[in-house]
């Protein structure tokens, strides 16, 4: 049978791991309902033609 305590221990480890993937998703996704973030860039790349 499992320890407790480890289990307890796992357990406080994937939620901190789960807190912070989740405020960071809903960081990111503010951003883009806020218009910080955009996904067309104003910078167009220019390759130099050889």
């Amino acid at each position: 049978m499992a320890d407790r305590t480890g289990l307890k221990i796992v357990g406080v480890l994937f939620a901190t791991v789960m807190l912070a993937v989740t405020l960071a998703t809903w960081t990111v996704v503010k951003g883009y309902a806020d218009g910080v973030y955009s996904f067309e860039s104003a910078a167009v790349a220019r390759i130099a033609p050889r």
